[in-house]
């Protein structure tokens, strides 16, 4: 199981303060950016809590109890993930069965639902009282990306904790903490504020596919034509991802970087920028295009993405914000 001392606990430290400080509700939700520590918080709170050795606000990391929320087997731990996809029905009755029990040998019982947003509806159903009304001696934690995906009596029922993304500084001086090797502050640019993608993070297959993205903007620079983008679009392997809803979000995640790179040099705010590898070129880009292209085309991939994470065709919503960016004027 998952969890850490609450010292080495990395950004969103309003939060950590207020948990630490015992100012848990009876039911919380937790939410924000895939791999930014809501799940670990919310194990090493349980931890916490069920310490028998706990010096001022944070883990011995020795007792018994710590020792075993370490390895996954506290008894009054429980964390509750996704099987073949969801959260079912079955799962969360367990959880309603298991809430009355008292702690077997802690001072509260912790009942972690990951992912909740992958709850059915008649999942979500069957744990409202639950979480409405916990017994005095239990904790529920949700912990979610997504959370309007949740049912609105779910969030209604919750106190909720919002997660912000990391600074730059903060995930590379973790990485450097870890000895973490490679291009870290190329990785840490690239984390989108979390350090869990940028353990994860490929960071050659990332510039890769950034540097096809910069293609189709260096080739719609020259032409200014949809048919370049096309022809582009036509070769492998852009022929072969754009039919991939997941490779197109990372494309267009790619290109809402690049644009708004372009806007940050065109405003004279280089600092600012992630791809400092390619300045130059993106300097030349930012005058040709200029500031009302920059406007609509970044405007145009938030509404790709919506329509992609809404499952219109990817492959149309990749080609169609090529057509729409047309709106703005090169040289404006």
């Amino acid at each position: 199981m998952e969890g850490m001392k609450l010292e080495d606990f990395v950004g969103n430290q309003p939060i950590v303060h207020l948990m630490r400080n015992g100012h848990l509700p009876p039911a919380g939700l937790f939410t924000g950016l895939d791999g930014i520590g809501k799940k670990t918080l919310a194990l090493s709170l349980a931890a916490l809590a069920n310490c028998k050795d706990s010096r001022g606000q944070d883990l011995c990391g020795k007792c018994s109890s710590c020792l075993k929320a370490a390895a996954g087997h506290h008894p009054d731990i429980r964390l509750f993930e996704p099987q073949k996809g969801s959260l079912k029905i079955e799962t969360m009755r367990e959880l309603n069965r298991e809430v009355r029990f008292r702690p077997f040998e802690g001072r509260f019982r912790f009942f972690i639902i990951d992912q909740a947003e992958t709850m059915t509806e008649a999942a979500a159903n069957s744990i409202l009282k639950t979480i409405e009304e916990p017994p005095d001696s239990s904790r529920i934690i949700l912990v979610t990306a997504f959370p309007y995906q949740l049912l609105p009596t779910i969030r209604s029922r919750c106190q909720i904790f919002p997660f912000h993304p990391l600074s730059q500084k903060e995930i590379l001086a973790y990485l450097r903490d870890q000895g973490s090797i490679g291009d870290l502050e190329m990785i840490a640019a690239y984390s989108e504020g979390s350090i869990g993608r940028a353990l994860q993070l490929d960071l050659e297959e990332t510039l890769e596919a950034r540097d096809l993205m910069l293609e189709l903007l260096s080739s719609w620079c020259a032409h200014q034509s949809f048919k370049a983008v096309f022809q582009k679009c036509e070769q492998s392997p852009l022929k072969t991802d754009l039919k991939n809803r997941e490779r197109v979000l990372r494309y267009l995640d790619l290109l809402q970087v690049l644009g708004e790179d372009l806007y940050f040099i065109y405003v004279d705010t280089p600092h600012r920028v992630t791809n400092r590898d390619r300045i130059e070129e993106l300097g030349q880009l930012s005058q040709a295009l200029g500031l009302n292209w920059m406007r609509s085309f970044l405007y145009h991939v938030g509404q790709s993405k919506w329509e992609v994470n809404h499952y219109v065709n990817p492959l149309m919503c990749f080609e169609t914000l090529w057509i729409m960016s047309r709106t703005g004027t090169p040289n404006a």
